[in-house]
């Protein structure tokens, strides 16, 4: 299986901080409008299990985002480059906020389904897996117990992310999110706030 793994930079994953710095000088939502607490009726979709114990929509400066939940951290395989998937497609060009007008709330997710992948699903996201991870050295693939498929879909083109989930020891410790039929994907790993720590102190 031949895959095109894209740098965070350039998939929708782009770097959250690099989010908010990139708009350093527009207008922003309140901080309080990060939890979306502000986001209008209907706007926000609600995060279904299992994927509602691993993360969170929030409302970023130029899109909706989907985000890991407190006390974990996304970064892109084998890096320290945290990560986040955005509404926003790639390739789309932001819109900056207007009256009337708030891309945190108007480019979203529409829509967010989820299903444990089984049979023939598992079996190629197993194998997106072992080609993503092709070029580790060691080469050491994890035991996973279970898959969780979770298809996000945005407002804008109707763009659907395929995100897959790869649980071991009761928690995710990957996952793979692509785009085109999964001919682009961007592998990133799970980490707790612990193994974060030592990931960085280790560079």
């Amino acid at each position: 299986m031949r895959l095109r793994l894209c740098p965070p930079l350039l998939f929708v994953g782009l770097v959250f901080a690099a989010a908010f710095a990139a708009h350093a000088g527009e207008a922003l939502p309140p901080p309080a409008d990060l939890l979306c607490a502000n986001a209008p009726a209907g706007t926000v979709e609600e995060v279904p299990p299992p994927f509602n114990l691993w993360l969170v929509v929030v409302c970023a400066p130029q899109s909706q985002a989907l985000v890991p939940v407190e006390g974990t951290i996304w970064f892109a395989h084998g890096t320290v480059e945290p990560v986040s998937i955005l509404a926003l497609p790639p390739a789309a060009t932001p819109v900056p906020p207007s009256e009337g007008y708030n891309p945190s709330y108007s480019v979203r997710f529409k829509a967010l389904y989820a299903a444990e992948a089984k049979g023939a699903k598992r079996a190629r996201a197993m194998k997106l897996l072992e080609a993503a991870m092709s070029k580790d050295v060691p080469r050491k693939m994890p035991k996973i117990e279970h898959v969780f498929q979770l298809d996000a879909v945005s407002i804008i083109y109707d763009m659907r992310y395929n995100i897959y989930f790869y649980v071991a020891g009761n928690r995710p410790r990957a996952a793979i999110a692509c785009i085109d039929e999964c001919s682009q994907v961007l592998f990133f790993d799970i980490l707790t706030v612990d193994e974060a720590k030592a990931r960085l102190s280790a560079r």
